[in-house]
């Protein structure tokens, strides 16, 4: 992350820290969404800043202060978050802190990335963007999803990969959009109805926002009924596995498990387990 850059708008947060949650056991899963609390957010200009508060303090904000929600999922490798804005409260302003990925699930931001300013559209990723997030023109609605993960590899640069761009891939009742940069990637999926899938187990976590559908997840010989909304950690080195009950969708990156030392990208993807 470019210190310099970001300096002007990185600021003590005190009572959005107060408010996070504390991170999930090792043995949690699967975080429904319906179970996460929307913390209520406000951001606003001063001067070269951009400032920002969470729960009962933001409704001390000034006044004209863009007011926005956020869910956290904060996992042991890794926090996903969806913050929420609306044209009627401002549209989008948000510090970028400590998040290393952003997904725009709908509408559009503005955020720097690698010392330029630009623009985000939906379906677009950054990676180690920087400054903070704004309406890229008139405010509007929008969802974006970010993380806060480790690089895979160890040499992570910002980027951006605009999804226009991005082709999707996949066959049969798997399509994927594979956003690849430095350090990581961010995958859309989208899942046709299917009965139960071969298990799988994975050299890394994935951290997942479901986007639509219904599904059952299972892990560990654990069985999980999730949609839209709900969040999901894939073990790494657990057996997983999906049965696709109504088609469905979710976008997710990797995270390192916990001790782990940079590995190979290409080492990443979900592999059968050894038997």
């Amino acid at each position: 992350m470019r210190f310099s850059a970001a300096i002007g708008f990185i600021l003590l947060l005190s009572s959005v820290t107060a408010s996070a949650q504390a991170p999930l056991g090792d043995d949690v899963y699967v975080l429904p969404g319906k179970s996460v609390p929307a913390v209520s957010m406000a951001a606003w200009t001063d001067k070269d800043a951009v400032r920002s508060s969470a729960g009962a303090d933001a409704a001390k904000a000034p006044k004209g202060a863009v007011t926005y929600s956020a869910k956290s999922a904060p996992w042991p490798t890794g926090r996903v978050r969806v913050l929420t804005f609306s044209k009627a409260n401002g549209g989008v302003l948000h510090p970028i802190t400590d998040e290393t990925l952003l997904y725009v699930l709908s509408g559009t931001a503005q955020a720097e990335v690698g010392g330029k300013s630009v623009t985000l559209a939906q379906g677009d990723v950054a990676s180690h963007p920087t400054g903070a997030l704004r309406n890229a023109g008139a405010a509007a609605d929008a969802v974006i999803v970010t993380w806060t993960v480790s690089s895979l590899t160890g040499d992570a640069t910002p980027a951006q990969v605009r999804g226009a761009d991005t082709k999707e891939g996949g066959a049969g009742t798997l399509k994927i959009k594979r956003y690849e940069f430095p350090g990581n990637s961010v995958r859309a999926v989208k899942l046709a109805v299917a009965g139960p899938g071969t298990k799988n187990s994975a050299k890394t976590d994935s951290l997942i926002l479901v986007t639509g559908g219904h599904m059952k997840f299972n892990e560990n010989g654990k069985v999980f009924d999730v949609g839209a909304g709900d969040f999901i950690r894939e073990v790494a080195g657990l057996e997983h596995f999906w049965e696709v009950l109504e088609a469905a969708s979710f976008v997710t990156t990797s995270g390192l498990p916990k001790g782990a030392a940079p590995i190979d990208p290409s080492k990443a993807t979900d592999v059968p387990p050894a038997r």
